[in-house]
């Protein structure tokens, strides 16, 4: 299957599994690594850009991280985010691009009306340069509010040579003044391999200053490395999300 037909393919999946209806509560990943299973509403747009650090034995930079979220619907979204050059710190150049990413998140549950808010989000990640290779992932996310906390799951397989599977699970608290702060735990792990698996302790928070416009800011660790790898001894980000539409 070729990559035209291949995108084409996941798009449709993510119409098919859609139904119409449904009431969107926005309450938005970034920028945390889990997703949750919000859209921005029909017609409006989020645009998702950020400084994004990696430290380790080699560390990097990607100057700026950009995602721009659509709304398709009240109950539906299409993402790209777009390639970015990685800086290499310890030799201040750039080294290699990110490859783009699409992909189409759709609302099944709503926990305004279901007991729980569920998602699909489909997604694939296009090669740019001779040694990378098409990524295909397909997350599923929950979510579920208690008075200010919410609890969100992601759960997930990537279709990679070797195969992946990841989880992450959040917390978020929202405080009065609309600050939110959130912690999160992320896991990934080769099916194929034992001692394969990478786990992230994460925190950030999220303070909206209007309507369109929100200050993000999140620092993390690596508390579970697979044999043979280097070590992430502090990765985030610090970014804006804007919120534009009717």
């Amino acid at each position: 299957m070729n990559l035209h037909k291949l995108l084409i393919f996941i798009l449709f999946s993510g119409f098919v599994l859609c139904s119409p209806g449904k009431i969107i509560a926005q309450g938005g990943g970034p920028p945390m690594i889990t997703t949750d299973p919000g859209t921005p509403g029909k017609n409006h747009w989020e645009i998702n850009t950020s400084l994004n650090y990696h430290f380790s034995n080699q560390s990097d930079i990607q100057i700026p991280a950009t995602e721009i979220v659509y709304g398709i619907g009240n109950h539906y979204q299409i993402s790209v985010q777009l390639p970015l050059p990685d800086v290499e710190l310890s030799k201040s150049h750039f080294t290699t691009f990110t490859q783009p990413q699409m992909g189409i998140k759709c609302q099944l549950l709503d926990e305004q009306k279901q007991f729980v808010s569920f998602s699909v989000y489909p997604q694939i990640i296009v090669p740019i340069q001779k040694e990378q290779s098409i990524q295909i992932f397909i997350p599923l996310e929950f979510e579920k509010s208690f008075n200010n906390f919410r609890i969100g799951e992601e759960i997930g397989y990537f279709i990679l040579d070797p195969n992946i599977i990841f989880n992450g699970t959040i917390v978020g608290y929202h405080f009065n003044n609309d600050l939110e702060l959130m912690g999160e735990i992320y896991l990934s792990k080769i099916i194929s391999q034992s001692q394969s698996t990478t786990g992230l302790l994460n925190f950030g928070f999220r303070k909206p200053f209007n309507n369109h416009l929100t200050g993000m800011c999140s620092i993390g660790t690596e508390i579970m490395t697979p044999n043979n790898e280097e070590k992430q001894y502090l990765f985030g980000l610090v970014g804006l999300q804007i919120l534009l539409g009717e």
